[in-house]
């Protein structure tokens, strides 16, 4: 009898826990990126949001205001703030070529494998809400645009590929090895090591100036 209403005592006090904002907004955010994953922006409803959460429903609305302003905050601004980081620590990195390829790669391939389930959300998104929605990462493409413009006419450099191409596919690249990694690599995926390696490499490549005078078939 007495160990009965120990535990009743134990549920009666979990139960009166208050959970602060800070608190309630992470369970959402980390059960919408979940169920985004899963669903895609066009399947997930706020209901399969709050029960991954295990909140009220009416929390989203008071927390995020509605499903595409929390789409925006979990899936799109973790990508707007790491891209902006690597922008503002890429600012102090050397001019070559080589270690900038190789610390665009270490700087955000580990990040977008660690977060493959936001990857997951954007691909399962695409077409099913208001393009303006997925135009997250437009700010850090305009930005590594510019900075890529600049550093190549500083260095009185021609463009083979168009910087608007290089920036957009080599995130592309990066992308596409994390998320096809299991069916690229079905029996046993290379060492991490060799990965970033190897991608590092591939961007460097795609970055190559023009020689000048020399036919673009001629290249390496």
């Amino acid at each position: 009898m007495n160990d009965f209403v120990d535990r009743e005592m134990v549920v009666g006090t979990r139960r009166r826990v208050r959970r602060t904002t800070t608190e309630i907004r992470a369970l959402i955010l980390d059960a919408a990126r979940a169920v985004f994953a899963e669903r895609g922006f066009a399947g997930a409803t706020t209901r399969h949001i709050a029960g991954r959460a295990e909140v009220a429903e009416p929390l989203i609305f008071n927390n995020f205001g509605s499903k595409a302003t929390l789409f925006a905050e979990a899936v799109i601004e973790p990508f707007n703030t790491r891209f902006s980081e690597f922008l503002a620590l890429s600012d102090n990195l050397p001019p070559d070529r080589e270690q900038r390829s190789a610390h665009f790669v270490q700087a955000l391939y580990p990040f977008l494998r660690d977060n493959a389930d936001m990857l997951l959300a954007l691909v399962k998104s695409s077409g099913d809400m208001d393009s303006t929605e997925l135009h997250g990462l437009d700010d850090y493409f305009t930005r590594a645009v510019e900075r890529m413009r600049a550093q190549y006419e500083q260095a009185g450099w021609k463009f083979d590929v168009p910087p608007e191409l290089v920036v957009r596919n080599t995130f592309g690249m990066l992308a596409g090895a994390v998320l096809f990694r299991d069916w690229f690599f079905p029996d046993a995926a290379p060492d991490e090591a060799m990965m970033e390696g190897s991608l590092a490499r591939m961007v460097f490549k795609a970055t190559e100036p023009r020689v000048v005078g020399l036919p673009l078939a001629d290249h390496d």
